[in-house]
């Protein structure tokens, strides 16, 4: 009795509300707070493209499961096989280009077997270009190798892999368009899209391609500067088809860059970028100079 007397004499004092709610809010990390780092599929579509567009790719949403890695870091090897193409024409149209000079000074020691039907480049930014996409191809397997866990790690090696992308679109305008005779563009516009590449990768990729595409149309209509190239080329209309496959692995790549945004978990939209992306710059490739034909053996070869 006496117990109950003075339980019921206490004052008892309820916490207070506002209190309990501003300690509860306060344990749980705010959904606009930037430096918490949320799974990619959780955001939209809408708000991924344009983490895109404004450069800042995030994770990815990519290498989801086993399946998605193996075949990711798979495809990645046409970006070598595109390298090694164009490093093998850089290296064959340099034989060729030394054994015309010493055939055109009257040496006599050049090959009788120079192919003079075999459309002329420029070596060194062919190999520029060539080693531009084996660089693609390892910044592709690092970042798909990477831990899905270690996001730090993969947000870096994603911004590094749209960098490579990026230069490598620098090279190809700057090869391509030497080629089909197109003007030069200034030096200054090279240094400043290389240093852009490492922060606006995607608007330099998009200005460097449409450069691109312009060359690609130029050599599949045979507009070619004469002075660089010889009259014997590959039948115009078979460039022109040549042409129309490289547009239609272009656009197919396109989509699938976008709707693997889109889709996150649709699988294996990655990979099928990878495939569309490589075959649209090995047929760009074709537009421009054909099939390759590798350089005959001669003394250049035998010297060099």
């Amino acid at each position: 009795m006496g117990r109950d007397a003075r339980i019921s004499g206490a004052a008892v004092v309820a916490p207070p509300i506002n209190e309990i709610l501003q300690l509860s809010l306060r344990s749980r990390p705010a959904a606009t707070d930037p430096s918490i780092a949320l799974d990619p599929r959780e955001k939209t579509a809408k708000g991924r493209l344009i983490g895109l567009v404004a450069s800042e790719p995030g994770t990815g949403v990519a290498d989801s499961n086993a399946l998605e890695r193996c075949a990711n870091v798979a495809t990645s090897a046409p970006f070598f096989m595109c390298g090694r193409d164009l490093l093998r024409r850089a290296a064959a149209e340099k034989q060729r280009h030394v054994e015309r000079d010493w055939r055109d000074r009257g040496l006599g020691l050049h090959s009788t077997e120079v192919d003079d039907s075999v459309p002329q480049m420029n070596h060194a930014k062919m190999r520029r270009l060539g080693w531009a996409f084996v660089g693609v191809g390892v910044a592709a397997v690092a970042y798909h190798l990477a831990p899905v866990s270690k996001r730090a790690v993969r947000t870096k090696l994603r911004q590094v892999d749209y960098t490579a992308i990026a230069l490598a679109s620098v090279a190809a305008s700057d090869a391509y368009g030497d080629s089909v005779g197109m003007r030069p563009a200034p030096a200054f516009v090279k240094d400043v899209s290389a240093i852009a590449a490492v922060k606006f990768p995607l608007a330099v990729s998009a200005a460097h391609c449409l450069a691109s595409e312009v060359a690609f149309f130029r050599g599949s209509r045979g507009c070619v500067d004469r002075t660089k190239r010889p009259k014997k080329m590959m039948a115009v209309g078979r460039r022109d088809g040549m042409f129309a496959m490289h547009v239609g692995c272009a656009a197919a790549a396109s989509f699938f860059f976008a709707a693997e945004e889109v889709w996150p978990d649709f699988p294996l939209l990655h990979a099928a970028w990878h495939c569309f992306g490589a075959a649209a710059m090995h047929t760009g490739t074709l537009c421009v100079f054909g099939e390759y034909k590798p350089a005959p053996p001669g003394y250049a070869k035998a010297r060099y």
